[in-house]
């Protein structure tokens, strides 16, 4: 993985972490583990554009 990558793949972390502190409680854990994983991928989208 580059640096670039890396610091990507961190801040997407970072914005997954913060989101799902406002996902609802009721979520199981299929569907916070889906929400989690989509809101990587367009964190890292969005990222990585603004990178560019």
């Amino acid at each position: 993985m580059t640096d670039r990558e890396q610091r990507v793949h961190d801040l997407a972390l970072n914005v997954v972490e913060n989101s799902l502190e406002d996902i609802d409680e009721s979520y199981g854990v299929r569907q916070y583990a889906k929400e989690a994983v989509k809101i990587y991928n367009e964190a890292v989208k969005v990222i990585e554009k603004e990178l560019d």
